[in-house]
């Protein structure tokens, strides 16, 4: 029994020893010594990009904005409400000539109560929402629902005289002519749809999730409906064609309402200024539009890049910094109808148009600012990469090789051929979920992007306010009516 009882000495030695606490390690002397850290880079910029992380009012502005005052349709007391609320802040702020500019705007638009239910087969009620300045029906409106489909222009012209009087869905039209500009070949469209004598127009969202989607405007040339219109929800309007394709006639009840305005009236854009303390005739723009369609609340569209550019304002301010040039925030009204404020504005100062060094617009939601296209203009790239240089760390390095197309509010700048730049911008849920639908609230902020967005946004400002060099401008492009 010895070796037994000796195997059993030395297994209890060992856990013995696996019980016993270890020795701490003495710590490693580095081999080598790599410096201490960086102390905060003291730049006028870097200070700017800092007081805007670090104190950032631009969050609590779009929340007010978006909560407190809400839906900003052009041509409302709403959006009246927002412009005074914003230009009290730029005064707070310490903004010289706060002002309003006024433009002729025509008729206003109030959402009225808008319904539709299938009156046989399923019997369900139908999601639907008035196109803006569409003119309202006569009470409900009912009758068999047809689709229209048309692979041709000839065939719609062909279609269009067999609809008047009837309830129809728009279904697919012709595409692009790839040989056309699109913008010549959608004109077109347009024009054709007006001869449409229709009861009722319903056009499906496009978009997912019973998401509804808005357009409309009191211009004619810029969309104006002339028939009834509302926008149905996508899964609706898929589950009537696909009804009226199986041959099952499905009869509906639509009433549109709204109300239009009986005399024209005036929108506004609201104006602020800091001035440059050596070449205060040369002006920077930053922007965004106040207005926004009425079905959310204009959180992402365009609550973001206004409150972006204000913030731009106030940092410049807090820190009481002096830029070369003037600081210019300008906030449009009417960009949703057709650019009418940005364009009234252009065209307004046509004359001041050679001392305007950059314009920049943030337009496209709550995603980071990831850079500035170069407008298809490769003198303007140098530029464009030294003033984004301190935003580079931010994640702004992009300089899109490309034309940004007119649907924001940097277009009438560019057309005047001044360097005018629309952000690119991480698109999160903005086109497919955001923008124009009842879903724009603030719910879909993301702070940190919208807070880096600003502080991009301030950071390339600031290098164009005080580069040495004018920025070279363009040709202006010949003008269309």
């Amino acid at each position: 029994m010895r070796p037994l009882s000796a195997l059993a000495l030395g297994l209890g030695a060992l856990s013995l020893l696996a019980q016993a606490p270890a020795e701490p390690r003495k710590a490693e002397k580095p081999r080598f010594e790599f410096g201490i850290p960086d102390k905060p880079f003291t730049s006028e910029v870097a200070r700017l990009i800092r007081e805007i992380g670090e104190r950032p009012q631009v969050v609590t502005n779009l929340e007010a904005l978006s909560d407190d005052i809400g839906p900003r349709l052009t041509g409302s007391e709403r959006l009246l409400k927002a412009e005074a609320w914003a230009m009290d802040k730029f005064k707070a702020y310490g903004a010289l000539n706060v002002h309003t500019e006024a433009y002729d705007f025509g008729p206003s638009w109030t959402r009225g109560h808008d319904w539709g239910r299938l009156v046989n087969l399923n019997g369900m009620d139908l999601h639907l929402a008035a196109m803006a300045w569409s003119p309202a029906t006569k009470g409900p409106v009912k009758g068999e629902l047809v689709v229209l489909q048309a692979q041709t222009v000839e065939e719609l012209k062909a279609l269009l005289p067999t609809l008047e009087g009837k309830i129809v869905l728009m279904g697919a039209l012709p595409k692009p002519d790839p040989k056309v500009d699109r913008r010549t070949y959608y004109s077109e469209l347009m024009g054709l749809m007006k001869d449409l004598k229709a009861a009722v127009l319903l056009r499906g969202s496009g978009r997912p999730d019973d998401l509804l989607n808005m357009t409309g405007s009191p211009v004619p040339r810029w969309g104006r409906a002339t028939t009834p219109t509302a926008f149905l929800s996508g899964e609706q309007a898929d589950m009537l064609t696909r009804l009226v394709k199986r041959g099952q006639h499905p009869v509906v009840e639509i009433q549109i309402a709204g109300e239009m305005g009986k005399e024209p009236v005036q929108a506004h854009n609201v104006v602020a200024e800091i001035k440059g303390s050596e070449w205060p005739d040369q002006v920077v723009i930053v922007g965004g539009h106040l207005d926004s369609w009425d079905l959310g609340t204009g959180a992402t569209d365009n609550g973001t890049g206004a409150m972006a550019a204000m913030e731009v304002l106030r940092a410049i301010q807090a820190l009481g910094l002096k830029p070369r040039r003037t600081l210019r925030v300008v906030l449009f009204s009417g960009e949703e109808e057709g650019l009418l404020g940005s364009n009234a504005y252009a065209k307004a100062h046509a004359a001041e148009a050679a001392n305007l060094q950059a314009v920049l617009i943030d337009d496209m939601g709550t995603g980071r600012i990831l850079g500035w296209p170069d407008m298809g203009q490769e003198i303007w790239r140098a530029p464009l990469a030294q003033a984004m240089a301190p935003a580079n760390n931010l994640g702004c390095r992009e300089i899109g090789a490309f034309t940004q197309p007119g649907d924001t509010d940097h277009w009438p700048f560019f057309q005047l051929g001044v360097p005018a730049f629309a952000a690119i911008q991480d698109p999160v849920d903005y086109m497919k979920i955001t923008h124009h639908s009842q879903a724009d609230t603030f719910t879909h902020v993301i702070p940190a992007d919208l807070i880096q967005g600003a502080q991009a946004m301030a950071a390339t400002a600031w290098e164009f306010l005080n580069m040495p060099e004018r920025v070279p401008h363009i040709a202006p492009a010949e003008k269309k009516d």
